[in-house]
């Protein structure tokens, strides 16, 4: 008999520190196979249990509760936040499947009805023996258990029959809720403070959950969402002291949403350069000040004239820095990872730009049209009698500056500002500015007699103002000021603590979002920088390789008018052109057809593959693209709008001297352009190619990868002597996590050069700081000088120094493969007299100890499988790849090598042991045969590539053990023949002129 199944369901919720959690609405909505869905709403129960369900067919279950979808969301039904598996289960439960072959209700009352006619027919009695025998008292066995059945379920209803023969069986489930924390700093008004730097611990941990190194809050004064099931703290820096918060508790998204907040006191300013004169700033206020340095005038505005020149001209300044705003907000959500607000920040930028543009177009037509004043605001702290003050910039037309001065409060208006026949800062002019608003304040002073207290606070104020202009001036590095001068102080905005240096060369100034104008004062020069696409960088990826992380901080040389559009109009669409040798950038016109939201990674991080696309239809599509004009403003009409190129390539490189932690270092910077030719021998929008002409190795890049989503064209970085080393490091690393496959964004013969030149570099012991052509050309001199025993020695001690043990981290396999030649190969049967260790007192003779010990140091440093059989297989004086029979007797020249001057024997032995895939266990092999199989045996098989951020230096490195456990179980040492079959040559690597062998150069 069949019978019917029944899952009773339930599941218990559960947070990532083994809590229960009670009281969560939820409901369960489960679709059955058959169609339709049911659903159970209820809470959960103090266990964190839901109330049982019972289930009789297969289908998926739908799990929703009462949270959150993200700690700043509301109250809702959502489906719920996890740690591990899916808001959706499925039901698959094979018994629940045999359901269908149990009998319904319209076949069980058929049933019903035939074993009732049964009954009625076997109570017929019949007898056919005349009364010999009594028929009625022969009971048939079938017609027994028919009548039998019939009796026990003739009263029976079907739901009794089901419930009767239904097997109930229970199964629990644990949905384990992720947990997370979040902090903001705020004052005590519960505004976010956005200048503070810090970090998240877990509780037990060494290392920081959030911020290996201490980073900002956003612009409303939030950190990162950690998450962790550890209780936490957040640890910030507050003046020169180190601060801790309490430990706090991770949430989940149905509890309630809980932003630790960290509450600064908020502050009063006096200002005070009389002490004897005290003023309540309440905060922050703007005295009725206006300083036009350019005619060294201070004007004092009645309040309601004041208020409208604030007004009026405050409209044109935010304006401007709305774009640098929405530009900052845009990197900070390509930095947090916002994917859902990257694509509105893009289009809010878009739409920024066009009105500054439009409004700056209606006030000025012409340069002659700007002024440029400064205005105050005056801040103080607690208990502070020296006030403290911040300059504005504000920029109006000549006509209202003039009209403003009609209307002045003073009579006097002159301060020593600018001196127009001084050529350089001295130490003089800090003295002379500050004296020259001290003379004025008091003059004015005097000159009105009796003032009330709130002008008589003004006029102090002034006196005041001299300190604060002299340090701007003392950090100028010259007072060029000018019309453009002013433009590029305004179009160089504010975006954010870090992201732009505007000042001159030399100084750097910090600002955060408030100080949108607050730069030197005096610079005639400067560059505006930013880091594309955010600090933290894009993530390279082949064939879903994680190759490691690059940024750029990529800007502009902005000179007088020359590239002012690119501050304003030149955020996302610029042109990458070329004037001569000079990488010039215009501001354009132009929707971008993708948003940097395409382009991420699972884990939303910015990510681009360099093997895509091509140079050709990257440098085809900037010529034919649409709506290329000029992005101009008015004022600049007539005069060139391009700005150069400036900036480099930075790649973040790791540092096991620091826990794996690792730092952004530069590899590339911008150049002379025109060098290499578009796509020869490479693919794809990211190119690394060489410029025979400079000698230098350049790496080319589609201008949308480096400056911004609607940019066209291509930028060009040149290899610098000073950033070799960490450019090979570059490569190297990507080899690494590539597994060693081919890139095919190198150009060919730049891999192999750059092979040949560190491999020179290593065994000449030559520095990395000469021009690349040079070295090339003495590679070819140094390979013709390995035919001399001395020399071959030569290179075995640069190899074994620490310069050359430290450059070994850089080198690929194509360049292990020729110091490998170089060290195993002699010329005559005296070689080893060059090499050799004897000792009198142990009796004991040793050959080629120095060159023994570099192949073991060359070797050492192949830290994975692949590794270790590409540099084999390169074992050649230009590292020609071996073919794979070639790489067999290569390995087993290189046992013997290490067994010269031992019995023969080992190394027979072992080279019959690793054709055999088993250990050699024998015990008298000399300490280099040891090392070999050690390091030969500790070649991992690479199964992931999470090390990107630890270099290991080689096996015996400390960080090689995490890299071990990180790769998972070893899958082995993917076995080649050592060629058993050359067991009778006796002299490895030898010359032999009447039969040369493979390796001869």
């Amino acid at each position: 008999m069949n019978k019917y199944n029944v899952l009773e369901y339930s599941i218990i919720f559960y947070d990532q520190r083994n809590k229960e959690l009670a009281n969560v609405r939820y409901s369960l909505v489960f679709f059955p196979v058959s169609g339709g869905k049911e659903t159970f709403t209820h809470v959960t129960n103090e266990k964190g249990r839901t109330k049982p369900i019972r289930l009789t067919q297969n289908g998926k279950l739908h799990i929703f509760v009462e949270g959150h979808e993200t700690i700043f969301s509301p109250r809702k039904i959502i489906k719920p936040v996890l740690a591990e598996d899916d808001s959706v289960i499925e039901i698959n439960e094979p018994k629940l499947a045999q359901n269908s072959a149990f009998i319904t209700q319209q076949q069980y009352e058929l049933q019903q009805n035939s074993l009732q006619n049964l009954r009625q027919r076997t109570s017929v009695t019949k007898d056919k023996t005349g009364g010999f025998l009594n028929s009625s008292k022969i009971k048939p066995a079938m017609m027994s258990d028919l009548k039998k059945k019939l009796e026990d379920n003739q009263a029976m209803s079907y739901e009794t029959y089901k419930e009767k023969n239904t097997i109930l069986t229970k199964k629990t489930k644990y949905l384990k809720f992720k947990t997370y924390v979040m902090y903001r700093f705020v004052d005590s008004k519960g505004n976010g403070i956005p200048i503070i730097h810090y970090q998240i611990l877990g509780q037990g941990q060494d290392r920081p959950i959030i911020n290996l190194k201490p980073a900002k809050v956003n612009e409303k004064g939030y950190t990162q969402l950690a998450e962790t099931h550890l209780k936490t703290q957040v640890k910030y820096q507050l003046g020169n002291i180190q601060k801790e918060s309490d430990w706090f508790e991770p949430i989940t998204c149905v509890d309630k949403q809980t932003v630790h907040s960290i509450i600064f006191p908020m502050t009063t300013g006096v200002t005070n350069p009389n002490p004897e004169n005290k003023l309540s700033l309440k905060g922050v206020e703007k005295p009725p000040i206006v300083i036009s340095p350019h005619t060294n005038e201070v004007l004092v505005l009645p309040p309601s004239v004041y208020a409208e020149f604030d007004r009026q001209t405050k409209i044109l300044s935010d304006a401007v820095k709305k774009v640098h705003q929405s530009n900052a907000e845009l990197t900070r959500a390509i930095q947090d990872r916002r994917l859902d607000e990257i694509k509105e920040l893009e289009s809010r930028l878009n739409i920024n730009q066009e009105k500054a543009i439009e409004k700056l177009n209606g006030e000025f037509k012409q340069s002659s049209e700007l002024k440029e004043v400064w205005v105050v605001e005056s801040t103080g702290k607690k208990n502070q009698s020296a006030p403290s003050y911040n300059l504005r910039r504000r920029y109006l037309k000549v006509t209202q500056y003039e009209e403003l001065k009609r209307l002045r409060r003073n009579d006097q208006t002159t301060a020593d500002i600018i001196d127009p026949n001084a050529t350089q800062y001295t130490p003089q002019r800090h003295a002379q500015i500050q004296s020259s608003f001290e003379k004025l304040s008091q003059q004015l002073l005097t000159a009105k007699g009796s003032v009330g207290s709130e002008e008589k606070a003004v006029y102090n104020m002034i006196g005041g103002l001299g300190g604060e202009i002299a340090e701007e001036y003392k950090n100028s590095r010259d007072i060029h000021v000018g019309t453009e001068a002013q433009w590029m102080r305004m179009v160089a905005g504010s975006s954010g603590e870090g992201m732009i240096s505007a000042s001159s060369k030399g100084v750097t100034m910090k600002l955060d979002g408030n100080a949108s104008t607050k730069w030197t004062l005096f610079e005639g020069v400067k560059e505006w920088r930013k880091f594309y696409p955010c600090e933290s960088g894009w993530k390279i990826e082949l064939e879903n390789y994680d190759l490691g992380t690059i940024r750029f901080l990529i800007g502009a040389e902005l000179a007088g008018f020359s590239g002012a559009n690119l501050g304003i109009s030149g955020n996302l669409s610029v042109d990458i052109t070329h004037n001569g040798t000079v990488q010039m950038l215009s501001a354009v016109i132009r929707d971008p057809q993708r948003s940097i939201s395409q382009m991420m990674d699972p884990q939303r991080r910015p990510k681009f593959e360099p093997a895509r696309g091509n140079m050709q239809m990257i440098s085809a599509n900037q010529e034919n693209a649409k709506n290329q004009a000029n992005a101009g403003i008015n004022a600049f009409a007539g005069v060139q709008v391009q700005g150069k190129l400036k900036g480099g390539i930075e790649w973040f490189k790791p540092n096991n001297d620091k826990s794996g932690e690792g730092e952004f270092v530069t590899i590339a910077s911008v150049a002379g352009g025109g060098g290499v030719s578009l796509g020869a021998g490479a693919q794809g929008q990211f190119q690394i190619g060489y410029d025979q002409r400079s000698g230098c190795f350049k790496i080319l890049v589609a201008a949308h990868l480096c400056w911004g989503i609607g940019a066209k064209g291509i930028a060009e970085f040149t290899v610098g002597a000073e950033h070799v080393l960490n450019y090979l490091g570059f490569i190297k690393l990507q080899l690494l996590q590539a597994n060693f496959r081919t890139l095919i964004y190198i150009q060919a013969q730049t891999f192999s050069l750059m092979a040949q030149v560190l491999a020179y570099c290593i065994g000449d012991n030559h520095p990395l700081t000469q021009n690349i052509r040079q070295i090339a050309n003495q590679f070819t001199m140094w390979i013709d000088s390995l035919d001399r025993d001395q020399e071959r020695l030569k290179i075995a001690n640069n190899i074994n120094s620490a310069k050359g043990r430290e450059e070994l981290i850089y080198a690929t396999p194509e360049t292990k493969g020729i110091l490998l030649y170089a060290v195993t190969h002699w010329s005559s049967r005296t070689a080893p007299i060059f090499d050799i260790y004897v000792s009198f007192s142990e009796r004991e003779v040793r050959f080629f100890p120095a060159r023994k010990t570099a192949v073991i140091n060359i070797l050492k440093t192949c830290v994975t499988t692949a590794e270790w059989q590409n540099t084999i297989q390169h074992i050649h004086p230009r590292a020609k790849k071996l073919n794979s029979s070639q790489f067999g007797k290569v390995e087993g020249d290189l046992i013997r090598f290490l067994n010269y001057g031992d019995d023969g024997k080992y190394a027979e032995d072992i080279i019959r042991c690793i054709n055999s895939g088993i250990n050699y266990e024998g015990e008298n092999i000399n300490s280099w045969l040891k090392d070999y199989l050690k390091y030969r045996k500790g070649a991992k098989a690479v199964t992931g590539t999470s090390w990107n951020y630890m270099l290991v230096r080689n096996q015996d490195d400390k960080q090689f053990k995490h890299f071990e456990l990180q790769q998972g179980m070893p899958v082995g040492f993917e076995e080649r023949s050592l060629m058993a079959q050359n067991l009778e040559i006796l002299a490895p690597f030898e010359q032999d002129d009447l039969n040369p062998s493979v390796y001869q150069a």
